[in-house]
């Protein structure tokens, strides 16, 4: 019969003792958690044969800059590169070289064709990049390998030099 005032009591007790308990800190949001379907969709690409089957192939040379850092070897599915963005399937999967012909994936890459006057696209609150050597709009995500330079920065400094 008073059972509804004992659970009263118990929630007003819990709430008292949750209000004195030091706050949790908040975690500063770099990306990552915006990333994590992304994550999910690429895993597979840890494995460069996987990523060569699903329509991938390397192209050009390994991309690095003695003052920003590496990139690494991009592996490109041509048949994405038609004008449209999908989070789930990025047009570039980023290697890292290791010595010989070891790659280590570390960064996925969206890539659009366009021109300097375009607007440029946007994904997970990030303008895009636009690379005039190439014509292409491009936006990296460091998801495999941490970037002290930012999560969507081109380069990471963390990533060494092409051999």
């Amino acid at each position: 019969m008073f059972g509804w005032i004992k659970r009263l009591l118990l929630a007003a007790a819990l709430t008292a003792v949750a209000s004195a308990l030091p706050a949790a800190p908040v975690a500063a949001s770099n990306g990552q958690s915006e990333l994590a379907a992304v994550r999910a969709a690429t895993d597979r690409y840890h494995v460069p044969d996987n990523a060569v089957n699903d329509g991938y192939s390397p192209f050009l040379n390994c991309f690095s800059d003695p003052t920003l850092g590496g990139m690494g070897q991009h592996y490109v599915n041509f048949d994405l590169l038609n004008g449209s963005l999908d989070p789930l399937h990025p047009q570039a999967v980023v290697y890292q070289v290791g010595n010989g012909t070891e790659l280590k994936l570390g960064a996925v890459e969206w890539i659009k064709p366009g021109s300097a006057t375009d607007t440029p696209p946007r994904m997970f609150g990030r303008n895009f990049t636009f690379l005039p050597s190439l014509g292409v709009w491009v936006l990296h995500a460091w998801i495999w390998k941490p970037n002290p330079a930012g999560i969507f920065k081109n380069y990471n400094p963390a990533v060494g030099q092409c051999p």
